[in-house]
């Protein structure tokens, strides 16, 4: 039986820093750098969002789908759940989907500050701890989510 699966680079720690663990980090800073210039503070980097981040990331990319709401029905909340986050009062996600950019982290960012929902998600002051989850298919395509969380 062949598959039809496009393979999916993983972003996960070596000590070779993977592509999509580069273009995670840049997501990031470029995400902190458009709060910076309306005056917020930075959003703290957290591993443990990271984790639902890349979970999404990566089954958006291995199913061939893209949406907030996973093949399984879950939405952020659900993923958090799974990976034994539950200490938070609110929680928010942004997704972005590119193929054939020179530079999908900056891509992927401005693509989100063009949008009002997901700039107001960037920029929101009560937002505190954030990362993004980046997954890589072999024939180029990169999804994106970056999870927010206000803890409780």
């Amino acid at each position: 039986m062949t598959s039809t699966r496009m393979p999916v680079r993983r972003a996960e720690p070596s000590s070779t820093v993977s592509f999509a663990f580069e273009v995670e980090r840049r997501s990031f800073d470029l995400l902190n750098t458009k709060r910076a210039t309306q005056g917020l503070p930075p959003l703290v980097w957290d591993e443990r969002v990271a984790e639902i981040a890349r979970m999404h990331s990566q089954n958006m990319a291995e199913q061939d789908f893209f949406s907030h709401r996973g093949k399984d029905g879950g939405l952020v909340d659900d993923r958090a759940a799974v990976l034994g986050l539950h200490d938070w009062r609110a929680i928010g996600e942004n997704i972005a989907f590119l193929k054939g950019y020179a530079d999908p982290a900056d891509s992927a960012v401005e693509k989100w500050m063009e949008s009002a929902s997901h700039r107001n998600n960037v920029l929101s002051p009560r937002w505190k701890e954030s990362a993004v989850g980046v997954a890589v298919t072999a024939d180029g395509k990169h999804y994106f989510t970056q999870v927010f969380v206000l803890r409780g």
